[in-house]
């Protein structure tokens, strides 16, 4: 009988040394015993205002576990996520009926968050013009406005499709905001592309590509008004009459122009257009009686022409 009870004994003892041959179960509190706290910590155990932690608490032999702070009542094992306001010290209360163990965690809250690392947010292109038609070479103008979050340097180049790019340039911030920089290229044939900006530092990034489209026709002068102050005239001889015309062109540029008249006549002159839009020419004429016509007559740089307008002097006194 003896022989049997050690056998049985050896083998309850060979289970109990061989890991994962038994499965323990939480003891129930010893009398006399208090509760053992084995674990009561948070992670991380600091944080920046706004930020989070965890709690994470495992108790033994207690029959009633709790946190304060507005916590309160707890399992005996688990965990909690917190958010404090400000540096906190968390106390975890265990009770069995041989009285009440505690044990804290203290959790540390910058005020101040720490600083962000010096970053481009926003990078976004546009220009002026978009398309154009009319006479070449065209200046197109690129912009790009780069956002940042604080005080630094942004390193950049302009690229364009044709895997052409500008020097490296670099824009210095003293703050978070915008800052727009701008790119001219002079177009002096048809095309169409795309331009865009890239950052290289703080770090790699690129705007949006801005497509253009440029049709070169050579057609700067879109019209010709003219007109003549006081026709029909009579009166003294001779007399002074004023031609006048409004030129209208499509761009920038230098227009050579000349006045005609009926006998053969001519007045030459230019006139330089420094964007789309209407100029004012005039020519003077003084003759004595008679009728005749004049016109204006664009020659570069494309030819037009305008209507011919009629004049006609009476005098009623000449002058000899």
């Amino acid at each position: 009988m003896k022989k049997l009870v050690f056998v049985s004994l050896s083998l309850l003892l060979l289970l109990v040394l061989i890991p994962g041959c038994v499965t323990f179960q939480t003891v129930p509190p010893v009398a006399g015993t208090p509760p053992v706290i084995m674990e009561f910590s948070n992670n991380p155990s600091t944080i920046n205002a706004g930020g989070s932690q965890t709690l994470m608490w495992n108790v033994a032999g207690a029959n009633s576990v709790s946190i304060d702070n507005g916590i309160g009542q707890v399992a005996i094992a688990g965990t909690r996520v917190v958010m404090p306001a400000s540096s906190t010290v968390y106390t975890i209360s265990a009770t069995n009926s041989s009285g009440t163990v505690t044990r804290s965690a203290t959790a540390t809250v910058n005020s101040t968050p720490l600083p962000m690392p010096f970053a481009v947010t926003s990078v976004v292109a546009t220009s002026s013009p978009t398309n154009f038609t009319g006479v070449c070479p065209k200046t197109f103008t690129f912009y790009a406005t780069i956002t940042v979050n604080g005080p630094g340097t942004v390193t950049y180049r302009w690229e364009r499709d044709d895997g052409r790019y500008s020097d490296t340039q670099g824009i210095v911030f003293n703050a978070a905001g915008s800052r727009t920089t701008t790119m001219q290229w002079d177009l002096s044939g048809s095309s169409t592309g795309w331009h865009r900006i890239h950052v290289i530092t703080p770090y790699d990034a690129a705007s949006n590509p801005v497509y253009y489209t440029l049709t070169c026709d050579g057609s700067l002068v879109t019209g010709i008004i003219i007109g003549v102050d006081q026709y029909p005239y009579t009166g003294p001889c001779p007399k002074t009459i004023h031609f006048w015309g409004i030129i209208t062109a499509n761009g920038p540029g230098a227009v050579d122009y000349r006045w005609e008249r009926n006998d053969g006549t001519t007045s030459p002159g230019t006139v330089t257009f420094a964007a789309a839009g209407s100029q004012t020419v005039t020519n003077l004429s003084t003759r004595g009686a008679g009728i005749g016509w004049q016109r204006l007559r664009v020659l570069t740089p494309n030819e037009a022409v305008s209507s011919q307008i009629d004049f006609q002097i009476t005098c009623d006194n000449v002058t000899q």
